[in-house]
C-alpha cells in the first residue's frame, strides 16, 4: 500500500499511528507529498481529485481518502474492534470523540494558515472565532472520561490535535482543560513517539 502524505500533517500522522497500533506499518510505503491551498499537486490529484492528503493506494490500485476512511479500512484489516468497537454505544462514542479531535485539528490547520499569511492582512475576527472554537473543543474533551490504557480512534484523534497545537500554535493553552494526564500517557506510546511531527514548510491542506 502507498500512502501519500507529509510528516507535517496531523491527518497523515493519525493514519500512521493507527498503522503502528495495528501492526500494519511495514505494509505501507509513505510517499512524501506536499500540498497547499494555492498550488495543486498533480501526483496527489491523480489519486484524490480534491488534491488532499492522506490518500492510500491499495495493491489493486484502489484509492482511499480521507483520513477517517483510511483508518477504518486499516481497522478492518487487523483491528477486530480494537480501535473502533463494532457496534453499540461504544461505537458511536468513539466516532463522536474522533469527530471532536478531527474538528480541532482542522481548526488548528486553518488557524496556523491564517497566522502565517504574508501577502494579505491577518483577519482578527477569523482568528478569534477559530481560537474560541478550539477553546470550547478542548474544554469539552477535558470534561470527558479518558480511561488509562485505552487508545482507540477517538483517543488518537485527540492526542493528534494536541500534538499539532504544540507544533503549530504553541501559545494555545490546551492544558487548562485538564488534558495533561491524558496527553502524557498518550505520548508514552511507541506509535506516538515514532510519528512525531517534523518539518517547517507550508502546512498541508486538511483531509
Amino acid at each position: 500500500m502507498i500512502l501519500y502524505g507529509s510528516t507535517r500533517s496531523p491527518f497523515v500522522r493519525k493514519v500512521v499511528i493507527v498503522a503502528h497500533e495495528l501492526g500494519l506499518v511495514d505494509r505501507i510505503e509513505l510517499r512524501p507529498s506536499i500540498v497547499s491551498n494555492t498550488a495543486r499537486n498533480a501526483e496527489v490529484g491523480a489519486v484524490n481529485p480534491l488534491g488532499q492528503i492522506p490518500a492510500l493506494v491499495l495493491a489493486d490500485g484502489t484509492a482511499l481518502y480521507d483520513s477517517l476512511v483510511i483508518c477504518l479500512y486499516l481497522e478492518t484489516l487487523a483491528g477486530k474492534g480494537r480501535l473502533l468497537p463494532a457496534d453499540g454505544p461504544a461505537h458511536w462514542d468513539t466516532l463522536t470523540r474522533h469527530a471532536l479531535g478531527q474538528g480541532m485539528a482542522e481548526a488548528l490547520v486553518k488557524l496556523f494558515g491564517e497566522r502565517r499569511r504574508n501577502e494579505d492582512p491577518l483577519q482578527p475576527a477569523f482568528v478569534a472565532a477559530l481560537t474560541e472554537k478550539l477553546e470550547h473543543g478542548f474544554r469539552a474533551a477535558g470534561a470527558q472520561a479518558w480511561p488509562v490504557g485505552r487508545f482507540d480512534l477517538g483517543d488518537i484523534a485527540l492526542a493528534g490535535a494536541i500534538a499539532y497545537a504544540d507544533f503549530r500554535v504553541p501559545t494555545l493553552d490546551w492544558r487548562a482543560s485538564g488534558l495533561g494526564d491524558f496527553y502524557a500517557a498518550a505520548q508514552k506510546r511507541p506509535s506516538m513517539q515514532l510519528t512525531e511531527l517534523t518539518g517547517t514548510s507550508p502546512n498541508s491542506a486538511p483531509a
